[in-house]
């Protein structure tokens, strides 16, 4: 059985990595890139695939700068769209975007310049080196200090994940206001609540604890050290930390817009914590820095940097996803870094492996990343980027197969997958959610668009049963397993799936007696099965769900107010307003059910 099983993963890796035909130009690069954005995260050969033009109307993009990496170097660089609906001026290379949080991988190569002059130490207290503010000590800091290596890998315990930014009707905090959280900033004091070191959480407040001792140590602003430690040797004259812009940076810079489509406020927010959200940017220069450190790491650069240095920065810290500053992406035996960005109105991404050359920089004024994730799943198709993209070649579907695994498969009493065939095609769905296609990729072995997750189904000769497994792509450990069921065994759920609402809560109930720990009973798990079917569109079932869940927990105000949430969502106010006050006289300090009841009273 072992031999077998490395068999069937040496079989998925090497379709994973199948490469297709490679471009013969650049100039075929680019129509297979701007015409191959896949449908879905898992590539099954043959696939048909959506434009760019296709996707940013779909999303509502407005602008887009593209730059292609290739053999350490720039390929290619192409802009799509305009910079400001309203003027419809178009995007152009030199068009200015908001990098957000690819702001931080930047001043991470140059605060690791500091530590390469002797300027700060990455493991020495950071307090030693800040001047004109202090990190306040508290039990959490007493035997243990916050270093610079915890900022930058965030993991020193500092608070405030990231930041809203000021629009230009208000006033802009100093950096010292925004460490405190003083009027006029906008986020809360920059503090310790965990010890250092001892794990991983995001925290632009630390990267801004960075930014401050920087500017101690160097006597001078912020975007002042950046531009002559990193963006100026790199040849990044596109670049500035400025914030705000001056009237010469202005109009080159795009205007934001925001999830909904609406303009940012302002047109573009002002961000003092530079080192964490402020760099203004273009796909060319964030493709100068991708790429310098590409070359340093191999020994082809030492422009700003040693080998020795960006091994270091390259080098997962306390997790196996993040370097000093920026985050590692190891897909099986392949090492891509990158960083993704996001401020009010702008969304970006840099990905590039650490050792072929390759990668690709995407920057847009709207706040719409899965536009950006297909762009890089479009470029890594093209290029055939390694492990990056999961790429699969299906396999015919015999009538016995079909025949064999169709049915339906249990978890336990909480979990169920069917499996049936519509037509030629084989569909599978899990009890929340939508049917996906079945693919065959070897003997046993099947896999779907949405998750790159083979998907192994075979029988068992001693239980005489179907054997349903999901494998780990990278490892191919079993995940989680399921066993096929006879034609009159059911799970609880199911009489709620055929509308048998009484029978359904007669069998929770004798589940809560049988078993009281089941998973399937919990009041979490059953709120859980509730939203991802009122997601997934399933509003009737939704509503059964969570009217059961009142039920079985009666005396918790929770299973009311989701209630009366999806009650709204199904337009039933009146009965909305009967459960809100049933979770509100449970649970008097329930916000959410006094703002509702507040709405509702309003609406009349």
């Amino acid at each position: 059985m072992k031999t077998n099983h490395l068999i069937l993963l040496t079989i998925l890796i090497l379709q994973a990595c199948s490469p297709a035909k490679a471009p013969e130009s650049i100039a075929d690069q680019i129509i297979q890139v701007e015409s191959g954005l896949p449908k879905y995260p898992v590539y099954i050969e043959g696939d048909s695939t959506f434009s760019i033009e296709d996707r940013m109307a779909h999303y509502g993009v407005p602008g887009v700068s593209l730059a292609v990496i290739n053999n350490f170097k720039i390929d290619w660089i192409k802009t799509y769209g305009v910079m400001d609906r309203e003027d419809k001026t178009p995007v152009d290379t030199n068009t200015l975007f908001q990098a957000g949080s690819i702001s931080k991988p930047v001043a991470a190569y140059a605060a690791l310049k500091l530590v390469a002059q002797n300027k700060i130490s990455l493991d020495s207290n950071i307090n030693d080196y800040l001047k004109s503010w202090k990190l306040p000590d508290n039990e959490f800091t007493r035997t243990k200090k916050v270093t610079l290596r915890h900022l930058l890998s965030h993991t020193g315990g500092t608070t405030v994940h990231g930041f809203l930014g000021y629009s230009p009707d208000l006033p802009v905090p100093g950096l010292v206001q925004v460490l405190d959280g003083l009027p006029p900033a906008n986020s809360p004091a920059i503090r310790v609540d965990k010890t250092p070191g001892e794990s991983f959480r995001y925290s632009g407040g630390g990267i801004s604890i960075m930014q401050q001792a920087m500017i101690d140590i160097e006597g001078r602003p912020f975007q002042s050290i950046a531009h002559d430690l990193v963006l100026e040797p790199l040849g990044m004259m596109h670049s500035t930390y400025d914030q705000p812009l001056s009237d010469a940076w202005l109009a080159h810079a795009a205007t934001g817009y925001l999830p909904d489509g609406s303009m940012t406020k302002g047109k573009r927010h002002t961000y003092p914590e530079m080192a964490a959200a402020g760099l203004w940017t273009t796909a060319k220069d964030l493709a100068l820095f991708a790429i310098d450190i590409q070359r340093t790491y191999n020994h082809k650069s030492t422009v700003v940097h040693t080998q020795n240095m960006v091994d270091h920065m390259l080098t997962p810290f306390v997790t196996d996803y993040i370097g000093l500053g920026i985050f590692i992406d190891k897909r099986k035996d392949e090492v891509y870094f990158g960083h993704g960005g996001w401020d009010e109105g702008f969304s970006s991404q840099m990905v590039a492996h650490r050792d072929k050359g390759y990668g690709v920089i995407i920057l847009t004024n709207a706040n719409q990343p899965e536009f950006i994730d297909e762009l890089i799943d479009a470029v890594a198709l093209t290029y055939n980027w390694n492990q990056y993209l999961p790429v699969y070649k299906k396999m015919d579907l015999s009538p016995q197969t079909i025949q064999q695994i169709s049915g339906r498969y249990h978890k336990g009493n909480e979990k169920l997958i069917k499996i049936y065939a519509d037509g030629d095609k084989v569909f599978l769905k899990t009890l929340e959610g939508k049917p996906s296609e079945l693919f065959k990729i070897s003997d046993t072995t099947f896999i779907i668009h949405e998750e790159d997750k083979p998907i192994k189904i075979k029988s068992n000769l001693q239980s005489k049963k179907m054997e349903l497994t999901f494998l780990n792509p990278k490892s191919g450990a079993i995940e989680s397993s399921y066993v096929s069921m006879l034609a009159h065994e059911k799970i609880p759920f199911e009489y709620l799936e055929s509308g048998q609402f009484d029978s359904a809560y007669i069998a929770y109930q004798a589940l809560i007696k049988s078993n009281p720990k089941d998973v399937a009973i919990e009041e979490r798990n059953i709120n859980g099965q509730g939203y991802e079917l009122l997601g997934n569109g399933y509003n009737k079932l939704a509503l059964e769900v969570f009217k059961l869940n009142t039920l079985l927990y009666p005396k918790s105000g929770n299973t009311y107010d989701s209630y009366a949430e999806a009650l709204m969502k199904n337009k039933d106010f009146d009965l909305a307003k009967i459960n809100y006050q049933k979770s509100l006289k449970l649970d008097p300090k329930n916000e959410n059910a006094m703002t509702m009841l507040k709405k509702l009273e309003e609406s009349k």
